[in-house]
């Protein structure tokens, strides 16, 4: 498996989809190939952007398992001060736990936060008049988001120390952190924020304080995460190694809750708690990262893959679409069990 899976990803950066990869593949018995290529070794963490978004979805599972609240429990509910403000509580008002966990809560897929003054509460309700509802299930960190406060909420505890007290001590994890440690050895995510100035030029959004175009080492890539949270957000944020992520993914692979192994079944359309579904992962589940991350679990299989990549730190404007790689490296691991 590791000649045929170091080939194949050898062949993907060589054709600049990334500069530098940790994969590792496994099932319930135990890990079965780990390979770097590039500058990573089998400690370098990355960043890990919106896989950020399974570990918070994981939080919020253990909270409904130890009945802190429900999938049905109303979010304005977990978090009252956003009813002070009439269009979150109009706009909110239906939204659930499960409908943040399937992205069917009707917020808009992205808004930058940073480029408006005041408060989470006061933002959001700036961002949701000038979005619009939307219709179905959209993707959308917005829902992440609320779902990092609403922990916070619960646990009464800033969210990187929700993530030590739910999951990186009592599953040690090890290497997975918001904001990582100078020690670590961590891959650079990219230049700055290009596609982020891209995306606000093209709203007419005004935002003075970009990072320059320099190398991202150890920062938050995601602009809402970085800017506006500080490094520590439940839709992105999150750094870590290939083997802390192989790590979690267990949790659901070798799992008997209940609750656990229904999120990885479709909920919504494409939409597990937490999870995709769909082509991209043949008979199971997982998620991507805008950097370059992928997760991607099968129980009915038994395997696993943990895929980092740090994609925007290629040198060219318009990095290549990883899905391929992804898709490759799935098909190429189930066809060597």
């Amino acid at each position: 498996m590791e000649k045929t899976l170091r080939k194949l990803v050898q062949e993907y950066r060589n054709r600049n989809f990334f500069p530098s990869a940790s994969i590792r593949v496994f099932n319930t018995k135990g890990t079965l190939c780990a390979l770097c290529v590039g500058d990573a070794g089998p400690d370098t963490v990355f960043d890990l952007a919106s896989l950020t978004k399974i570990a918070s979805a994981a939080q919020i599972l253990f909270a409904v398992f130890r009945g802190l609240l429900s999938l049905e429990s109303p979010v304005l509910g977990l978090l009252p001060a956003l009813s002070a403000y009439p269009l979150l509580r109009e706009r909110l008002s239906v939204v659930t736990i499960r409908k943040l966990l399937t992205h069917s809560s009707g917020i808009a897929p992205w808004y930058p936060f940073y480029a408006e003054p005041g408060g989470f509460a006061e933002v959001l309700s700036c961002a949701l008049e000038k979005t619009g509802p939307v219709e179905g299930t959209v993707y959308s960190d917005i829902n992440f988001m609320l779902l990092g406060m609403v922990l916070e909420a619960l646990y009464r505890l800033p969210l990187d120390q929700c993530l030590k007290h739910n999951l990186t001590t009592p599953l040690e994890l090890g290497k997975m952190a918001y904001r990582p440690p100078a020690a670590w050895d961590t891959a650079p995510s990219g230049f700055g924020n290009p596609i982020e100035e891209d995306m606000c030029a093209e709203r007419g959004i005004v935002f003075s304080g970009w990072r320059p175009h320099e190398p991202l080492r150890g920062e938050a890539h995601d602009g809402n995460a970085y800017y506006f949270f500080k490094g520590i957000a439940g839709h992105a944020g999150l750094f870590a190694d290939a083997l802390s992520c192989e790590k979690l993914c267990r949790l659901y692979l070798e799992t008997d809750i209940p609750l656990f192994i229904e999120a990885q079944k479709e909920q919504a359309p494409g939409r597990g708690l937490g999870w995709q579904v769909g082509e991209l992962y043949p008979d199971g589940c997982g998620h991507t990262g805008f950097t370059g991350t992928s997760l991607y679990i099968s129980r009915k299989r038994d395997i696993g893959v943990a895929a980092l990549t740090n994609r925007l730190f290629c040198p060219a404007p318009n990095p290549n679409p990883l899905n391929e790689f992804r898709n490759s490296l799935h098909r190429a691991v189930l066809a060597c069990i």
